[in-house]
């Protein structure tokens, strides 16, 4: 675990506090951290610790381990992430299932009460550079998996349109993914 902290606080900042149990005291499957003072100012980070003790399959493939990832603008919306997480941490575990690029969690309703964002989309971290998404641990390697918040019509973009040709709306429009109140790609033009 010490290669997976190291790998972490390199590329997000330090780690400026942890959850292993959930709000009733519940221990839980994996930490939640969070990291400030990364290289993207303004934004804070929350990773998985501990999701990769756990080899998920992947159809047609062998295992992989991997963390979540999830990064915000810093004081807005925070205070849902450790749960969001410590959720979506349970549910994965629980398939038994690697979440692979592409996929989409939720829409499930307003992942804060303050946004109109209600899913996820597993993608790769693209606002760090290309050697964090996997860090090489003498278990073996561990994929970083990056949450990127979606709004309802994106996330129904993807399930009509298919993931590249989100990922060609995101490279087009430049939307600050960490904003939980950027406004919404215009996927209803398409």
């Amino acid at each position: 675990m010490a290669h997976l902290v190291e790998h972490l606080e390199q590329y997000l900042g330090t780690i400026a506090v942890g959850w292993s149990k959930d709000a009733d005291g519940h221990p839980q499957h994996a930490q939640v951290i969070r990291l400030v003072d990364g290289p993207i100012e303004g934004v804070t980070s929350y990773s998985t610790l501990g999701l990769s003790r756990y080899p998920l399959a992947v159809p047609g493939k062998a295992s992989v381990r991997m963390e979540l990832l999830i990064m915000v603008r810093s004081g807005h919306f925070e205070r849902f992430v450790p749960s969001i997480l410590q959720q979506l941490v349970d549910g994965v575990i629980h398939q038994g299932r690697a979440p692979l690029r592409g996929e989409v969690i939720g829409p499930w309703g307003p992942l804060d009460p303050d946004t109109g964002l209600e899913a996820f989309y597993f993608g790769i971290p693209v606002y760090q550079p290309k050697a964090f998404a996997t860090c090489e641990d003498p278990e073996g390697p561990i994929v970083i998996s990056w949450l990127m918040p979606l709004y309802p019509a994106e996330a129904g973009f993807v399930s009509t349109h298919g993931w590249p040709a989100l990922e060609d709306l995101l490279a087009e429009h430049d939307p600050d993914l960490t904003d939980w109140r950027r406004p919404s790609l215009p996927v209803h033009t398409l």
